[in-house]
């Protein structure tokens, strides 16, 4: 058989890509810069490609703190992997859809499939702060409403059973090529398991849907109210409704049809009065409400990457955040969730005493290490060289634990030398030259490449063939230090073994962009996501 994408899938995916990255988890991929420079030329080769006899590679496998003793496993593909999969899932978006709730409905609110442009996959009137304000509009018009339960999955996309989502998959896009290609994906991404989603991007996050959906519809159909975003669940019980029914029922249909669980300690039954005082709080402006409310407003306004104004900004400005963190940060149980909300609202607001708090306290804070390095670098475009001093703490953190035994951890700290937010020189460099993780060799060769390490690249690069199709392109990106005619002549030859999908094309770019291609793939995205 035979599949190709359209034009239309892959150009939107790509405007995706560029606007909000390829996940929320791992620093976005340098090839992004690539991506966007290059997409006439990308769209063209990718819609020839025959999916149906194109194999991806396997994710890069990275061990992330989860809680303060708690830890989950994340994935991050190889550029070309990550367009291809996003592309497929949006070719067969509107299968997906059909297949959910009507979109108007309360019930299935999470992650609509509506694209608009400049990369925009979701309509912008469901975010999380809609949802919010659409529960309480559904409780405030319906005087039966009685009580709320409040309850989650736990490990969600972790749990996702794979079996059933194919079983999905065939029910809404039978005999569709993008269907075949995203279990073939999934099954090498996740190693052939029976369970679990790559955790972070949008394509999973379509998939998650469509792995609810029927749920939602058993809800509906058992006569039970309810609305969800993403895992979290808010059913809504008139007078005599009983709320372990209600769960026991879901437990049940998540159980035996999806192998999945509700999360206990996130489960409550409100009365309609605390609900609606709770909904209050987190959808006023934050101006009007005091500390700790103000977060949990700022919760729902960057659910998706949303900012505040400029009057909740000031608002903010008024708060003593760096008290709110280290009282957050030094308790036995602590939130994760409201710590990142901090952190956020420090990155938004960018007090200078912050620069001193974080270099006093680098050690302690690095198991927060992606919320601490976007902090750095707001702090650092407000402050030019404010972290010059935090070398040999940024070496030091590296080398041992929690980053040592922590891969993300590691990898964001690295960040701070590949994007220039903390300097480091050759000769420290030699301390940290041997990380041995792909993820890790990545981002080295982009520090070596930012100190001019022209011997490295000279002696190395006559092994390209033996690195991965992850580490490939970031070495031969660094490689551009080398002389011109040196670093041409050697491109030359590697468009006569390199034949995968956009392969000529990413090394006529980098030809072309020899002396600026360090600095378009250290410009990341990310630095505005939260």
């Amino acid at each position: 058989m035979t599949f190709n994408l359209s034009a239309t899938s892959i150009e939107m995916s790509i405007a995706h890509l560029c606007k909000y990255g390829d996940t929320d988890v791992f620093p976005h991929l340098h090839e992004i810069a690539f991506f966007k420079d290059k997409m006439t030329d990308i769209v063209s080769e990718l819609s020839s490609l025959d999916l149906d006899n194109y194999t991806p590679d396997s994710a890069m496998k990275a061990l992330a703190p989860k809680s303060r003793y708690g830890f989950r496993i994340t994935h991050q593909l190889c550029a070309i992997d990550t367009l291809l999969l996003l592309s497929a899932v949006v070719e067969i978006g509107d299968l997906i859809e059909q297949h959910r709730l009507p979109a108007d409905s309360i019930a299935d609110f999470s992650y609509r499939f509506s694209p608009r442009d400049k990369g925009q996959l979701f309509p912008s009137d469901h975010t999380y702060k809609d949802w919010l304000l659409s529960q309480q509009s559904h409780v405030q018009n319906s005087l039966k409403i009685k009580k709320v339960v409040k309850t989650d999955i736990s490990d969600f996309y972790a749990r996702i059973n794979f079996h059933r989502l194919e079983n999905l998959l065939d029910e809404a896009a039978h005999n569709n090529g993008a269907m075949r290609y995203i279990k073939k994906s999934i099954k090498i991404i996740r190693d052939k398991q029976s369970f679990g989603l790559p955790v972070g991007g949008t394509a999973a996050r379509i998939l998650s849907e469509l792995a609810l959906s029927d749920t939602d519809k058993a809800l509906l159909d058992h006569g039970i109210s309810a609305t969800r975003f993403v895992d979290d669940f808010r059913i809504f019980l008139q007078e005599g409704d009983d709320p372990y029914d209600v769960l026991s029922f879901l437990a049940q249909q998540l159980s035996i049809n999806e192998g999945l669980a509700l999360n206990a300690s996130k489960t409550d039954v409100l009365l309609r009065a605390s609900f609606l005082q709770t909904i209050k709080s987190q959808t006023s402006e934050i101006s009007d409400e005091v500390e700790g409310e103000a977060l949990d407003i700022l919760t729902a306004d960057i659910y998706f990457d949303d900012e505040p104004d400029i009057k909740d900004i000031e608002a903010l400005k008024a708060i003593n955040l760096l008290g709110l963190l280290q009282d957050e940060v030094g308790k036995e149980d602590y939130d994760i969730g409201r710590i990142k909300v901090i952190f956020r609202a420090l990155k938004i607001t960018r007090p200078r005493e912050a620069i001193q708090y974080v270099a006093g306290n680098f050690s302690e804070l690095v198991v927060f290490a992606k919320e601490v390095v976007l902090l750095m670098q707001s702090l650092n475009e407000e402050f030019d060289g404010c972290f010059t001093q935090l070398t040999e703490s940024v070496i030091t953190a590296t080398l041992e634990p929690p980053a040592a035994s922590v891969q993300l951890i590691r990898t964001w700290l690295l960040e701070l030398f590949t994007r220039g937010i903390v300097e480091i020189s050759k000769k420290q460099f030699k301390e940290i030259e041997r990380l041995p993780s792909v993820l890790d060799k990545r981002q080295l060769h982009i520090i070596r490449s930012k100190n001019q390490d022209v011997h490295f690249f000279r002696l190395n690069k006559g092994n390209i063939g033996q690195m991965s199709r992850f580490e490939q392109p970031a070495f031969i990106a660094g490689a551009s230090c080398l002389p011109k005619d040196e670093y041409n002549n050697w491109l030359n030859t590697l468009k006569q073994r390199f034949s995968g999908p956009t392969d000529h094309i990413f090394l006529k770019w980098v030809q072309s962009n020899k002396d600026k291609v360090i600095t378009k793939i250290s410009s990341t995205i990310d630095s505005s996501s939260d």
